[in-house]
């Protein structure tokens, strides 16, 4: 749920107990998170109050006059309170509308694709991925935004020597062979090598530090954590999400909510941060995730609640 989805709920009636924890955690998820909550409540606050007290204009207004502005700010505020929700529904539906004013090519929840660039590469977007194309006269730079994106890249020849470049959570990652994976983790980001090799570079401590990674490596790095160990990962595992299956292999369920968040319109939400690090198994069909939480409940013997459609609780 988001947050003019969280004010709308709050002009309602109370919230339950789940709801007021969900929303708790929702809140403490992120500083964004409280920002845009804020702005939201106030600006329906503002409206609530304009249209039962417009104030000193009330008296300079005649009396036929204050009925009919009253009337017509009741209006406004009706089609404002519907724009709102209507703007939350969007949102829901189809995913955060900045991102999507800033991607090139973008990807719905549950929705894969596949995009030739310019330049010959291929780009295969998983689920609420998002990606801006910013090929330059001295690079193909592509600015990952969202989501899981698995990149082939054109390899360098004399008719195309511009190094291949993908951005993200403020490092990079060239390509020095053509395949790899870059994925959301937090703030930061996850880098697998697939063929060949790659360069992940990170701005830290006023340097630059890199790391030259093979196939079945990969690394996370964020811009608060620096850069992170280099780790092996079974490849076939890693990308089994392109063949419609997700593997989890002794994976925190911080991880495992993160990754279905992605293929689901509504939300999983994990109430205790002890749950969060419990680590879970198992292989999904990403066509049937009803499964995949009835076997996390069972198999950490946890509680799930459900809002249908916006939100599942974990506890």
């Amino acid at each position: 749920m988001r947050a003019a989805e969280w004010v709308a709920r709050l002009d309602g009636s109370a919230l339950n107990h789940d709801e007021t924890l969900a929303l708790r955690d929702w809140l403490a998820a992120s500083a964004d998170h409280r920002a845009a909550f804020e702005e939201a409540q106030s600006t329906w606050r503002e409206l609530s109050l304009l249209r039962h007290d417009p104030g000193p204009l009330r008296a300079c207004l005649p009396v036929r006059r204050r009925e009919h502005i009253r009337r017509r700010a009741a209006g406004i505020g009706a089609v404002i309170a519907f724009a709102v929700l209507a703007a939350a529904a969007a949102r829901f539906h189809f995913g955060d509308p900045w991102l999507l004013a800033a991607a090139d090519y973008h990807t719905a929840p549950g929705e894969l694709r596949t995009v030739t660039l310019a330049d010959g590469s291929s780009v295969e977007l998983g689920p609420a991925s998002a990606i801006a194309i910013e090929f330059r006269d001295t690079e193909r730079r592509v600015k990952f935004l969202a989501g899981e994106v698995f990149f082939s890249a054109a390899p360098r020849t004399q008719a195309e020597p511009r190094p291949f470049v993908v951005e993200a959570a403020g490092g990079t990652t060239t390509a020095l062979g053509t395949q790899f994976v870059v994925e959301s983790a937090g703030d930061g980001a996850d880098v697998l090598a697939v063929q060949h090799r790659i360069e992940v570079a990170l701005q830290q401590d006023g340097g630059k530090r890199g790391v030259v990674l093979s196939p079945g490596e990969e690394v996370r790095y964020s811009p608060e954590g620096g850069m992170g160990q280099v780790r092996t990962r079974d490849i076939t595992s890693a990308t089994a999400w392109r063949r419609g299956m997700l593997v989890f292999n002794g994976a925190p369920l911080r991880h495992v909510v993160e990754t279905l968040n992605r293929y689901r319109r509504g939300r999983i939400v994990i109430l205790d941060e002890t749950l969060a690090e419990r680590r879970v198994s198992g292989v999904f069909a990403t066509h049937d995730l009803n499964d995949a939480i009835e076997t996390m409940t069972s198999e950490l013997g946890i509680t799930a609640r459900s809002v249908y459609p916006f939100i599942t609780v974990l506890y």
